[in-house]
């Protein structure tokens, strides 16, 4: 699985999707707004291959046949609904373009930094946090709702006024706080949408707890113990990967890898006669001197003064 993922085709701005899609380019590289009926109209209805991409879209479909493969889920929503899709996300898909109609956009982090009021957008909306979230079925009057909002980032999007970014920035804002309305009230209207969420939650930090006891108990060759390498193997956004770590534990997902980095040093210090910079090597410290540091900074000990204080044999 983890080499199929590796071989996956990756897309990095919405001109590349454009791209592997065999479809007219976007005006811009970090944002675009289409209705869907348009920009699939000569969309193949064979299946298409999972690829990963790094962007975010909401879109709206209001009238759809497609059957969906969202993460491990495999999903036929009935429209109207929304259909979310968050950086590192593996998707496929089988469509019908003639079955299409609805709105879609599709932004980049790039597009978020540029823009203040979207800047900590993930923190805010769950639904992009989701690495594994099934489309948001909607009534029909929500439909027109988010319709008009929608309408508004189009026209301006073809515009050429000079300013159109920041007011389409607004007008993203605007439709995502609607769209955080209606996830709120299904949330609270259907317990198991939460309890999904939290169970999505903690099976993804139990993947992640155990990556990265696989990766420390082994003999690596190389330090890899950053947020984004873990997030990479877990095919997750890095910054998804901290909310949720942090909501189910309370601590971001950089204290997890150094509390069983910490755990795994501590093991080998009491049930080995490594020195200490034979077990810094052995853990992928680049320098003894860096394990030290590091081992004190969270224990307030060296490694050779806790191995004395708790076997109390001098090695």
């Amino acid at each position: 699985m983890e080499f199929v993922i590796l071989l996956m085709k990756e897309i990095i701005n919405v001109k590349q999707l454009a791209r592997h899609f065999n479809l007219p380019l976007p005006i811009d590289e970090d944002i675009q707004v289409k209705r869907v009926e348009t920009a699939y109209r000569n969309f193949p209805e064979t299946p298409m291959l999972p690829f990963r991409h790094k962007l975010y879209a909401v879109s709206l479909y209001e009238q759809v046949d497609i059957e969906l493969k969202i993460g491990f889920w495999k999903v036929n929503p009935k429209p109207p609904f929304l259909l979310f899709k968050s950086p590192y996300q593996v998707l496929a898909w089988t469509i019908h373009p003639s079955s299409l109609r609805g709105w879609s956009v599709m932004f980049t982090e790039k597009f978020l930094h540029r823009h203040r009021q979207l800047s900590h957008i993930i923190q805010d909306f769950p639904f992009l946090q989701l690495d594994k979230s099934v489309p948001l079925e909607i009534a029909d009057d929500d439909r027109a709702w988010l319709d008009t909002t929608y309408q508004k980032i189009f026209e301006e999007y073809q515009s050429d006024n000079s300013d159109r970014y920041e007011l389409i920035a607004s007008y993203l804002q605007t439709l995502l706080l609607q769209v955080n309305r209606l996830y709120v009230r299904k949330a609270a209207a259907e317990p198991p949408l939460v309890e999904a969420t939290h169970h999505n939650d903690r099976e993804l930090i139990t993947r992640f707890r155990n990556l990265v006891t696989k990766e420390i108990s082994g003999s690596g060759e190389t330090e890899q113990r950053s947020v984004a390498h873990y997030a990479k193997e877990l095919a997750i956004h890095p910054n998804h990967l901290n909310v949720v770590a942090k909501r189910v534990t309370g601590h971001n997902a950089l204290q997890i890898i150094h509390e069983q980095l910490i755990n795994t040093s501590k093991t080998r210090l009491l049930q080995t006669t490594l020195s200490i910079k034979d077990l810094a090597y052995q853990l992928a410290f680049k320098e003894p001197t860096h394990f030290v540091s590091f081992f004190k900074k969270h224990t307030k000990l060296t490694p050779l003064q806790f191995r004395e204080q708790e076997k109390g044999t001098d090695f």
